[in-house]
């Protein structure tokens, strides 16, 4: 019987079906895909017409040679391409509502994307360009923010997008050469206040970018929030560096912003404190041409970090325990507006140790009585590369050292924010005054004149001693005994003070 060849292919007949397969396939993995649409500012689905958009996706190519955007029907203009983002602008002339948008990448188009267009979609540019965070916003005249600390009377610009049609209009394409003024003329709110800008339209550096020029408003200080809004629709808020105080927290705890102690240590955190830092020199009150006075007192200083924008003090003793006060900063270059503090008798704030091998590990600032030694679990004093062990290595108590406490042991645990504290804890008797420290050798003793409530592991325990560490102006030590029954190494220590709030860390114990 004879074979038919009808259905048998030639070599050559399959190398060129290889190929036309292979072309195939190829032509598939080059179609572009959009997985989404965002706005260039806030990085968030808020769009309009006109606005500067980041469009994710895949086989975008890498130069803008052959790639194009289509929104509903209507073209707009590509700015940037890489494989998976492209940066473009979207046209003015496409109608609000649902719609959807193309990409085309030499013959091949995208599915279509739904989107959603807004009249207007008002985001500010960031510094980072992650759409949170410090906002672009620059000086006019000097063009030094957002490096800089602004202040009350600086014209300031901000960069933003989704502002819609300017009059005369402003097609979209290359960054226009004119300033066009926004049709709707939007609104600012800064630190709270809010007002109409000076000027708003288009930004000659970028399509689809405005510039809202503003001066900034009096009596606003430290990190604020900027909102921009148009149309009824609000930006995200940006944050601006202004100079002067953006909080008084506990130097122990980093809580509660705004309330403080006096007789406690704080820090104090803002703008414009200078670039040179200061570690020593309490009780001066001027470090590096810097001061801080409360009610117009001034507060002796224990450091200043000004490259962190930090100010760690002691709270004036001879503050209210009640009411407010006002404080402001005063540098070489001037003095801040007043920053309203809140006093109250006492806020304990434990000091802690965080635990390099252990997230979310915070444990408390606890020595063994009598020692040097610190009380926390062996992991985190490897972690720490504190020496370890400490009793059963024999280590001399003055030496530094870290294990868990055990049950039966004396600790100290320390503290600031515990209220006043006198002699021997008098009522009637007077707290340290401003400036000095308790004695050294301990032959007077300021006790807390109300004596803290401490429980270790929930198990309330007898506080043997609650007042200033001698040698010591706002830091407070409180000592008691390890209680039995509890092991482990994140047993919590809570701490309040006369109906004050409770602060809490952890400690290790373990039977040794």
């Amino acid at each position: 019987m004879k074979c038919s060849n009808r259905y048998l292919f030639t070599e050559a007949t399959l190398r060129f079906l290889a190929l036309i397969l292979l072309g195939c396939v190829a032509a598939l993995a080059q179609t572009p895909t959009v997985t989404a649409v965002l706005n260039g500012a806030s990085l968030d689905t808020h769009l309009c017409p006109g606005v500067a958009a980041v469009i994710l996706g895949t086989n975008f190519g890498s130069s803008t040679a052959g790639v194009s955007i289509s929104v509903g029907g209507k073209p707009g203009y590509v700015v940037v391409v890489g494989p998976s983002r492209m940066e473009a602008q979207l046209p003015f002339d496409v109608a609000t509502g649902s719609t959807f948008i193309t990409v085309t990448v030499g013959s091949a188009t995208s599915p279509i994307y739904i989107i959603t267009l807004d009249p207007f979609a008002p985001a500010l540019f960031t510094v980072n360009g992650n759409g949170s965070g410090s906002g672009f916003i620059f000086g006019l005249l000097d063009g030094t923010y957002p490096f800089a600390p602004a202040r009350a009377g600086d014209i300031l610009v901000a960069i933003a997008t989704g502002l819609g049609p300017t009059n005369p209009a402003t097609p979209i394409g290359p960054p226009p050469k004119d300033f066009a003024r926004t049709a709707t003329f939007p609104m600012l709110t800064v630190g709270g206040v809010r007002f109409f800008p000076g000027n708003a339209g288009t930004w000659t550096t970028g399509p689809g970018f405005y510039q809202v020029i503003f001066t900034l408003p009096a009596g606003i200080q430290g990190d604020v929030p900027v909102v921009l809004s148009i149309g009824g629709k609000d930006s995200k808020p940006v944050t601006l560096s202004v100079f002067g105080i953006s909080a008084i927290v506990s130097n122990a705890s980093f809580r509660p912003s705004g309330t403080a102690v006096a007789g406690s240590i704080v820090s104090l955190f803002g703008n414009g404190f200078g670039t040179k830092n200061q570690s020593a020199g309490f009780p001066g009150t001027v470090f590096q041409g810097v001061s801080v006075n409360f009610n117009g007192m001034p507060a002796p200083l224990f450091a200043l970090t000004a490259t962190q924008s930090q100010i760690d003090l002691l709270v004036p003793s001879e503050l209210p325990a009640s009411g407010t006060v006002d404080v402001t900063v005063s540098t070489p270059f001037g003095t801040s507006p007043p920053y309203k503090l809140t006093m109250t008798a006492a806020v304990p704030g434990l000091y802690f140790l965080a635990d390099p091998s252990t997230k979310n590990r915070f444990n408390a600032i606890v020595q063994f009585n009598g020692t040097a030694w610190l009380a926390m679990p062996a992991s985190m004093a490897a972690a720490l590369k504190f020496p370890g062990n400490c009793s059963a290595s024999n280590y001399d108590p003055a030496s530094f050292c870290a294990q868990p406490a055990a049950p039966g042991d004396f600790l100290a645990l320390y503290t600031t924010g515990l209220g006043k504290a006198t002699p021997n804890g008098d009522p009637n008797g007077a707290p340290l005054k401003t400036g000095t420290v308790a004695p050294a050798d301990g032959s007077v003793l300021y006790k807390t004149v109300d004596t803290p409530t401490v429980a270790v592991g929930g198990i309330p325990v007898r506080v043997l001693f609650s007042g200033l560490v001698p040698g010591f102006a706002g830091l407070y030590q409180i000592n008691f005994q390890v209680p039995t029954g509890i092991i482990g190494n994140d047993i919590p220590v809570a701490v309040s003070i006369s109906g004050s709030p409770i602060d809490t860390r952890t400690i290790a114990i373990q039977v040794r």
